[in-house]
C-alpha cells in the first residue's frame, strides 16, 4: 500500500503549476476589476459633488446609465474570475478523490494478491480526507494572497509618487531691505518631469513687509501658479524662493469642513472673543450669521453644501484672518461675493485700513475698483512677470496690462450672479426654516444595526437571486453531498464484498469485480466533482445578477432622494455603500454562501448518519451544542455594549 501511494503524490504535483498558471490570469482579471472600480468610484464621487447640477437639469438617468456602463465592464472581469474560482475549487475538491482513485486503483491492479478491505480502505480514505480542507481552501488562500499583492502594489505606487520639494522654498527671515517675499531668477513647472511644461519663467519678485500687492492678468496668465510657488507647490527648475514668516492661504474654490461656522473659522485655535468678534465684522458674516437657525453653531455640510459660494469664499476668508498669520496669500476671494460686500470686505479686512493693515498681502484679482489703494501692482503674462509697480505709475506708462476679457467678466457677473440667487435662496430656506422644528444637528449620525441580522435582508438578497435559482443552487449542492456519501456508501459495500470473496474464492463469480469497483467509484467521484462545480458556477453567475439588481436599485433610490439628504450625509459615506460594501457582495459573499451551504448540508448529513446507526449520541450532541448557542448570544451583547 506505501508504493500505491506515489501516483496519487504525483497528480498532486502536476495540479501545482495548472493552478499557478490559473491564479496568474485571476491576478490580471483582478487588476483590470480594481481599475474598473475606481474609475466607477470616481464617477460616484463627481456625480455625487455635482447632485444640485444633476438635480437641476434632470440628468439623474443618463448618468446612472453612464454608472451602470462602467459597472457593467467590472462585472465582467468578476464573472472570469468567477468561472476560474470555481474551476480551480473544483479542480482541488476533486484531488483528494482522484487521489483516492489512482492509489486504489494502483494497489488493487498491481497484483491479485491485493485484496482492498475495510481497514484499509477506510484508514486511507481518512487520511486522504486530512488533504480535502486544505486543499479546498488553498484556491481561497491564493486568491486572497493575489488579491493582497495587487492591493499592495496599488499602494505602493500612491506612496512612491512624486513629493513636494522641501527645498523649494527656503524660510527664512527679513532681509535688510525688509522684503518678506524674494523671488529670483525663478522658472517652474507643476511636476519634476521633463516633458511638462514651464508655467512660470524669470519670475523676479520682491515684496515688502505689510506691504499690498495685488497680481493682475488675464485667464490662465500664471496669477495662481505665483501663490503655489509661496506654498511650495511647484517644482522649481532654477532661482531661488525665500519666504519669512506664516502663510494663510485663500484658494480660489473655498474649502470649508463638515463642521460648525464657528469650528470652521477657529480652526483648532483657542478662542478669542475679542479678535473673533472683528473677523466676523471684517469679513461681513455678521448677517448671515442673524439669520442662520443656530448662528455661529449651525452646523454645515461637507464641503459647505447648504451655504453659497459667496458664504463659502467669507468663511475661509475668516479663517485665515483669525490664525493671524505673517503673509495672507488671497486667491481672488471677492470674485464670489456682491460688489457692496466686496468693499466691505476690502475696506475692513484686506485694505490699507482694515485688519491685515501690518501684514503682508498677496491679492490676486480681476477687479479694478481696488487696484489704486495697494502699494504695487504685478502684472502677469503667459507664466512672465510683464511689469510691476505702484498704480498711477502704470497708468501713466499706458502699459501692457492685458485688459480683461469680456469672456472673463461675463463669467464674473454671472458668477456673482449665480452665487447671489443662490443666497437669496438660502435666506429664504433658512427663515422659512427657523419656524419648524429646529434640529441640532445637520449631518445625522450614521445608524449601525446590532446583533442578528434581520429576516428581510435574507429575503431582499433572495428576491434579487431569485427563488428558482436559489432552489437550483440548493439542489446542486445538495446532490454534490449526496455524490460524497455515496462514494462512502459503495467503498464500504466493495470492501465487504472484497472480504468475502478472500473468505470464500468460490463466490468469486458472483462478487464485484475490481475494475467494475474502481469503475463505479470513479464515476460517484466525477459526478460529485461535476456538481460541486456546477453549483458552484450557477452560485456565483447568480450572486453576480444579484449584485447588479442590487446596484441599480441602490443607483436608483439614491438619485431620488431630495437634496436635503445629500446635505445630511457626508459623501464619504455614500461612497462607501457603493464601494466596500458592494465589494462584499460582489466577491465575499458568493464564497461565504458557498460554505455556508457546504457546511450546513454536511453537517445535517453527518446528524442523519449518527442518528440512524448511533442514536444514543443525540443527547450528548445537544449538551455540546448548547455553549455555541450561548457564545452566539455572548457576541451579540458585545456588540451591543460596543
Amino acid at each position: 500500500m506505501q508504493l500505491a501511494i506515489i501516483p496519487g503524490v504525483l497528480l498532486l504535483i502536476l495540479l501545482i503549476p495548472f493552478n499557478l498558471y490559473l491564479q496568474r490570469i485571476i491576478k490580471k482579471l483582478t487588476t483590470k476589476q480594481m481599475k474598473l472600480k475606481d474609475q466607477r468610484i470616481k464617477m460616484m464621487n463627481e456625480v455625487l459633488n455635482g447632485i444640485k447640477v444633476l438635480k437641476l437639469y434632470a440628468w439623474e438617468l443618463a448618468f446612472i446609465r453612464r454608472i451602470n456602463d462602467v459597472r457593467e465592464k467590472e462585472l465582467q472581469c468578476i464573472r472570469q474570475k468567477a468561472i476560474l474560482n470555481a474551476f480551480s475549487s473544483a479542480v482541488w475538491s476533486f484531488a483528494p478523490i482522484l487521489v483516492c482513485i489512482t492509489t486504489f486503483a494502483a494497489y488493487v491492479l498491481s497484483s491479485e494478491n491485493n485484496i482492498l478491505t475495510a481497514e484499509k480502505a477506510f484508514v486511507s480514505l481518512a487520511l486522504f480526507n486530512l488533504l480535502r480542507f486544505p486543499l479546498v481552501v488553498f484556491p481561497s488562500i491564493v486568491n486572497s494572497i493575489i488579491e493582497a499583492n495587487v492591493s499592495n502594489k496599488r499602494i505602493q505606487k500612491f506612496l512612491n509618487n512624486e513629493e513636494i520639494d522641501e527645498y523649494a522654498v527656503n524660510k527664512t527671515t527679513i532681509d535688510a531691505d525688509g522684503n518678506a517675499i524674494k523671488i529670483e531668477n525663478g522658472s517652474f513647472r507643476w511636476s519634476t518631469s521633463i516633458e511638462d511644461p514651464i508655467i512660470l519663467k524669470n519670475i523676479n519678485l520682491k515684496i515688502h513687509q505689510g506691504s499690498l500687492i495685488a497680481i493682475v492678468g488675464s485667464v490662465g496668465s500664471g496669477k495662481t501658479s505665483i501663490l503655489s510657488v509661496l506654498l511650495g507647490e511647484m517644482s522649481k527648475i532654477n532661482g531661488q524662493v525665500d519666504v519669512s514668516g506664516t502663510i494663510a492661504y485663500v484658494p480660489q474654490t473655498a474649502w470649508v469642513l463638515n463642521a460648525t461656522l464657528k469650528e470652521n473659522i477657529l480652526f483648532g485655535k483657542i478662542f478669542d472673543q475679542k479678535l473673533y468678534d472683528q473677523v466676523i465684522e471684517a469679513c461681513a458674516l455678521k448677517p448671515d450669521f442673524d439669520i442662520l437657525p443656530h448662528r455661529d453653531e449651525t452646523e454645515i455640510g461637507e464641503k459647505g453644501i447648504n451655504l453659497s459660494g459667496g458664504q463659502r469664499q467669507r468663511v475661509s476668508l475668516a479663517r485665515a484672518l483669525y490664525s493671524e498669520a505673517d503673509i495672507y496669500l488671497l486667491d481672488d476671494p471677492l470674485s464670489a461675493v456682491d460688489a457692496h460686500v466686496g468693499a466691505h470686505i476690502f475696506k475692513q479686512a484686506i485694505g490699507p485700513n482694515g485688519l491685515l493693515k501690518t501684514k503682508t498681502r498677496l491679492l490676486v484679482t480681476h477687479g479694478i475698483a481696488h487696484l489704486h489703494k495697494c502699494n504695487e501692482i504685478v502684472v502677469v503674462s503667459r507664466g512672465e512677470i510683464i511689469d510691476h509697480g505702484p498704480y498711477d505709475e502704470l497708468m501713466n506708462k499706458k502699459a501692457k496690462t492685458p485688459p480683461t476679457s469680456p469672456i472673463e467678466i461675463k463669467e464674473n457677473i454671472l458668477k456673482v450672479a449665480e452665487d447671489k440667487i443662490h443666497e437669496e435662496i438660502t435666506t429664504a430656506e433658512i427663515t422659512s426654516y427657523e419656524s419648524k422644528e429646529k434640529k441640532d444637528k445637520l449631518i445625522q449620525k450614521e445608524t449601525v444595526e446590532t446583533g442578528s441580522v434581520k429576516l428581510i435582508v435574507f429575503l431582499t438578497y433572495i428576491r434579487a437571486c431569485t427563488i428558482p435559482m436559489v432552489s437550483f443552487i440548493f439542489v446542486l449542492f445538495l446532490l454534490t453531498t449526496i455524490s460524497s456519501l455515496s462514494t462512502n456508501v459503495w467503498l464500504s459495500r466493495w470492501t465487504d464484498r472484497s472480504k468475502n470473496v478472500t473468505i470464500s474464492t468460490n463466490e468469486r463469480s458472483s462478487s464485484i469485480s475490481k475494475i467494475h469497483g474502481l469503475t463505479v467509484y470513479s464515476i460517484l467521484g466525477f459526478c460529485q466533482v461535476l456538481f460541486e462545480f456546477t453549483g458552484t458556477y450557477v452560485m456565483f453567475k447568480t450572486s453576480l445578477n444579484a449584485s447588479r439588481k442590487l446596484f441599480n436599485k441602490f443607483l436608483l433610490n439614491l438619485f431620488r432622494l431630495s437634496l436635503s439628504f445629500f446635505e445630511q450625509t457626508p459623501i464619504g459615506r455614500i461612497i462607501n455603500r457603493c464601494s466596500t460594501d458592494f465589494d462584499m457582495i460582489d466577491n465575499d459573499m458568493m464564497f461565504t454562501l458557498r460554505s455556508t451551504l457546504n457546511a450546513t448540508l454536511g453537517f445535517i448529513t453527518c446528524f442523519i448518519l449518527i442518528a440512524n446507526f448511533l442514536p444514543e449520541t443525540i443527547p450528548i450532541m445537544i449538551i455540546i451544542f448548547i455553549p455555541f448557542i450561548f457564545l452566539e448570544v455572548n457576541k451579540k451583547k458585545k456588540i451591543i455594549k460596543l
